[in-house]
């Protein structure tokens, strides 16, 4: 039996590439960084709709009440670039959507506690920021909680 957090974030990446879009879902999600080499930053990667990160923003602590609990809690941010459609409210509204998706395929709860260790997923509220001054490229941001068992 394997836990942790890579894990608990491989198994995640597979349920957010398996997400069908509602809107253009000729650009599925695609798993940009997973741990696997050197790339360039996901702001840097030009045409690139719908790829995403899992990227570790407060490293893991114990959860456990005493400190002595093998469960453990850290915040993720599920980071997605979007450059396509050029017109931005259409592009506004598949970003909607997309953030509606992340949230109901993060919050489970088929987590599968025995192989990837996961307890429970709390997401906190999405964000959108402009990638450069036109607003060509946004990236989307979900933040979640992460409870896992470290073992």
């Amino acid at each position: 039996m394997s836990q942790g957090i890579r894990e608990s974030l491989a198994y995640l990446e597979d349920q957010l590439e398996a997400i069908t879009p509602k809107t253009d879902v000729n650009h599925g999600f695609v798993c940009y960084r997973a741990g696997s080499g050197f790339v360039p930053p996901i702001e840097q990667r030009p045409n690139s709709n719908r790829y995403f990160e899992l990227s570790i923003r407060d490293y893991p602590i114990d959860d456990g009440a005493a400190g002595l609990s093998g469960r453990r809690r850290s915040v993720v941010d599920c980071r997605v670039r979007y450059d396509i459609p050029d017109d931005l409210i259409d592009r506004q509204r598949i970003i909607s959507e997309d953030a509606e998706k992340i949230l109901t395929t993060l919050k489970g709860p088929t987590y599968s506690l025995a192989t990837t260790g996961i307890v429970s997923i709390i997401p906190e509220q999405p964000t959108v920021e402009a990638l450069d001054l036109e607003e060509s490229a946004h990236l989307l941001t979900v933040p979640f909680t992460l409870l896992f068992l470290e073992s």
